[in-house]
């Protein structure tokens, strides 16, 4: 493929060309760069402490932003009606009316409650209320507090392990895959053994067992910090297995041959010639495994097992939502599970569209 003035591509173009070719990958990177920066910014996108508590609303209901109200008045301000607790005779369950006299408006860019970012001291946020009322774009849960903000909050906490764990199998694979390609013999034969133990050991029950054993009294971080290395326990054979095989055939290439027959060591050939093209490999196989690392956090945090309070993740926010009764009454409990779908949708969108592009000589059928 050549460009204009018959000037060849480059390869990092043409990977570029044909993953913006691809919609639904952009549609995932997109998602993707949302995620990132929500977990960059969650403290200024949060309106309200996602630890403070409110137990004048208790599981109050997700309230909608308008701009007219009920007489069709407009506001330039945007703000929200709350809402008054009222009693069903018939099912004997509290219900909440829309109270038409109480508008909340809607302030952005101005002060609200304090955080840290970067060592600094901040109190600025994205939108925020005044005169102590507030707005439940989410709703609340079962001690007051902000939905939204907690969504934003363990978006920060769920990527940060993902990325801890992501970053440990990356080593690890790396690591034994090329060492075990490259130098291969007798070291070659006993890596591969204890890789293929990793790859058939059960993941669930050695996950369980290891979780298990952790005491209950352990402090919450020391707890988020041994739950990613459980999880990175096995996570690395599949990927080392990948670069292994890979490395087996750059290793026969005639520039490696000559890289040996002008005296370059080991380390020069692997760092210098074998890394970096194993690394458009791992890449694409990174970008896959974030959501299974997501899936699993957030599974293991559901059960309670996993990421303990006061880190706040989205398995955590859905360990409430397991009673079906607090489910009927309250569905907007369940709304870590969207946040966790468009994660995982956006971090496989994206991954699979790295795949097809990075490779980007290879030929597509057209229907």
């Amino acid at each position: 493929m050549k460009a204009k003035n018959n000037i060849p591509n480059s390869y990092f173009s043409l990977v570029r060309k044909r993953f913006f070719a691809n919609r639904v990958g952009i549609l995932g990177l997109v998602f993707v760069f949302l995620l990132i920066f929500t977990a960059v910014f969650a403290d200024f996108l949060s309106p309200y402490n996602p630890a403070g508590r409110d137990s004048d609303r208790v599981f109050y209901p997700p309230q909608g932003i308008n701009f007219f109200d009920e007489d069709y008045n407009f506001s330039l301000r945007p703000f929200a009606y709350g809402f008054i607790e009222g009693f069903d005779p018939d099912t004997f369950e509290p219900t909440m009316e829309i109270d038409y006299s109480q508008k909340n408006y809607i302030y952005f860019f101005t002060r609200g409650w304090e955080y840290k970012f970067l060592g600094l001291n901040l109190d600025i946020h994205l939108f925020t209320t005044k005169d102590n009322s507030k707005i439940f774009l989410l709703g609340s849960d079962a001690y007051g507090r902000d939905m939204l903000s907690r969504v934003f909050k363990g978006s920060r906490v769920t990527l940060l392990f993902a990325l801890i764990v992501v970053s440990i199998t990356t080593v690890i694979g790396i690591l034994v895959g090329i060492s075990s390609g490259y130098f291969a013999g007798k070291f070659d034969i006993a890596t591969q053994r204890i890789t293929e133990l990793a790859l058939a050991f059960p993941e669930l029950p050695l996950y369980l067992s290891l979780v298990a054993i952790l005491p209950r009294q352990m402090d919450p971080f020391l707890v988020f910090i041994f739950m990613a290395f459980i999880l990175s326990s096995l996570k690395w054979a599949q990927l080392s297995r990948e670069v292994r095989g890979k490395t087996l055939s750059l290793r026969r290439l005639d520039y490696i041959k000559a890289a040996e027959a002008l005296g370059s060591n080991d380390m020069r050939i692997i760092v210098k010639h074998l890394l970096p093209n194993v690394t458009s490999h791992v890449i694409v196989s990174v970008s896959l495994l974030i959501p299974s690392v997501i899936l699993t956090e957030s599974f293991f945090s559901f059960l309670g097992l996993g990421i303990q309070s006061p880190f706040v993740s989205w398995g955590l926010q859905l360990n409430s939502a397991q009673d079906l009764r607090t489910i009927g009454s309250y569905p907007w409990v369940l709304s870590p599970v969207f946040a966790i779908l468009i994660s995982v949708l956006g971090f496989n969108a994206f991954g699979d569209a790295l795949r097809d592009a990075i490779d980007p000589y290879a030929t597509t059928t057209k229907k």
